[in-house]
């Protein structure tokens, strides 16, 4: 039986390749005839730098709370072997945007001079909620964000911005897909990953085209490698 394990990290700001988590998130679903129970492991982060007052207003985490925390390169390493684990039992990571935070996890291995993730082994199998959501509904108008998912597919989220709650929302919001979109049973695991990066790269090149057409830049060619930008 394949195991999805919902992830996800709070971050000191939006970039993958500047900034630094300061929370870590992981949920696995356990399904049974009594009833669904939630198994997380779950951190803060102490990112080594002052957590901006920007960032500790979305996810209320601040420097006192991670001040006793394990230092970042430790912490990248616990993520890092923990998202390989995963990957080399046959796991695959479920998560809202999640090439968001794999990208930071990699980019710090590369920064802080220890294995790549996929110098650990083969990245496995990633689930992108959003990606899935942009393809199987394509044309519904209104936000997507995962707020904006939970409240479409019936998903409670709690606590919005904590990472463990916000990896089990994508993970009950991935549930709530193949139960609205059952053909997305019919795609191998062994090609979900080929798939959603063909599906992102197509959607990627028209919001590209679209911002050109407004005056503006088009999309870094490095953000059209998934699930794992490339900073180019």
């Amino acid at each position: 039986m394949t195991v999805y394990i919902g992830f996800d990290l709070e971050t000191t700001g939006v970039s993958s390749f500047r900034d630094v988590p300061v929370s870590f998130g992981f949920v696995e679903h356990l399904h049974s005839a009594n009833g669904t129970v939630a198994r997380s492991e779950s951190g803060f982060v102490n990112p080594g730098r002052a957590i901006p007052a920007g960032a500790s207003a979305i996810h209320g985490i601040t420097d006192a709370m991670v001040c006793d925390a394990p230092v970042l390169k430790d912490a990248v390493e616990e993520i890092a072997q923990r998202l390989t684990s995963i990957w080399s039992t046959g796991g695959v990571i479920v998560g809202m945007n999640v090439s968001y935070d794999l990208t930071m996890i990699d980019s710090l291995c590369q920064r802080l001079a220890t294995a790549t993730l996929e110098q650990r082994g083969a990245v496995g199998p990633v689930l992108d909620i959003l990606i899935l959501d942009r393809h199987f509904d394509k044309w519904r108008k209104g936000g997507r964000k995962l707020t904006d998912l939970c409240l479409h597919y019936g998903v409670t989220l709690v606590g919005a911005h904590s990472a463990l709650e916000d990896a089990d929302a994508s993970l009950n919001v991935w549930e709530a897909i193949q139960v609205k979109y059952p053909e997305i049973r019919e795609i191998p695991i062994s090609t979900i990953n080929d798939t959603s990066r063909a599906w992102y790269q197509e959607w990627l090149a028209s919001f590209s085209t679209y911002l050109e057409k407004k005056g503006e830049g088009p999309i870094n060619t490095g953000r059209y490698e998934w699930p794992i930008h490339q900073d180019l």
